[in-house]
């Protein structure tokens, strides 16, 4: 199964499972937190990947790793991957 479809499958899971979103939302918040490649990372990844290399992929640990993960928070969503920076501003 390829990766969109698992991710479609996974997606119509989430809209039909109420239980089963708020665990992916939960699982994915901690995967964010933790950062790529960490246990938090793989568990939820490992719900979109087909094998283990595209676990290993989406991960943060291979060489065909997005060139976005650049030392940031990247975070992958179901339509596309995003990357982001956190910019704390603070005033009196």
């Amino acid at each position: 199964m390829s990766l969109s479809q698992k991710t479609s499958e996974i997606v119509q899971k989430a809209l039909d499972d109420k239980g089963f979103a708020d665990q992916l939302r939960t699982q994915g918040l901690q995967a964010i937190h933790a950062g790529a490649g960490s246990t938090e990372w793989k568990t939820y990844f490992a719900q979109f990947a087909s094998s283990p290399e595209e676990l290993q992929a989406l991960s943060g640990g291979g060489a065909s790793v997005a060139a976005c993960t650049c030392h940031s928070r990247t975070v992958i969503t179901t339509s596309t991957p995003l990357c982001t920076t956190t910019t704390t501003t603070t005033s009196s």
